[in-house]
């Protein structure tokens, strides 16, 4: 018994008890709390949609199914008393995809944005996501005409390019 706990196979299984117990507990709490997790970043969706659409001018959303939206387009809102469309899009920024919220008036105007999901550098490229800077597009149907922000021109892109594909986006939801 000895030669097992003073030797080399003693401390192995042992740690090797301990990885698992730890390892199944892990496993066990993350079963357990994905509907929370789930019911919670639903709601976060619910409250942006309602946010990037002129402070609760929609009274409710449907989500439009069934549409070729451009790649980086991943999901569309109509306002159920048509006051707009909210587009759930992306594009790839410094340190990944960065996903915004867009809210889009029923002339194709950009009345509300979102920085909704990103890893961008904080007090850099996170900088896109003040509502100073977003406010600047209120009312624009064309990115271009606001200034990226000096030291985060890739998050500033992935903006534009976002905003550009929800242009797109919106004009095939227009036609359909």
């Amino acid at each position: 018994m000895s030669k097992f706990r003073d030797g080399m196979a003693g401390p192995t299984v042992i740690l090797l008890a301990i990885c698992l117990v730890i390892t199944f507990a892990l496993a066990a709490t993350q079963v357990s709390t994905a509907e929370a997790i789930k019911a919670s970043e639903e709601r976060a969706a619910v409250e942006t949609r309602a946010l990037v659409l002129e402070s609760g001018a929609a009274d409710g959303f449907t989500m439009m199914e069934g549409l070729e939206l451009p790649e980086g387009v991943f999901e569309v809102y109509k306002a159920n008393n048509d006051s707009g469309y909210v587009f759930k899009a992306g594009a790839k920024g410094y340190d990944g995809l960065v996903t915004f919220m867009v809210g889009v008036d029923p002339e194709g105007k950009y009345v509300g944005i979102d920085m909704f999901d990103h890893n961008e550098t904080p007090g850099l490229g996170s900088k896109i996501g003040a509502i100073e800077y977003l406010e600047q597009y209120h009312g624009l149907m064309d990115p271009e005409s606001v200034d990226s922000i000096t030291g985060a021109t890739r998050t500033s892109n992935a903006l534009k390019n976002t905003l550009r594909l929800v242009q797109e986006a919106f004009q095939q939801v227009k036609g359909a």
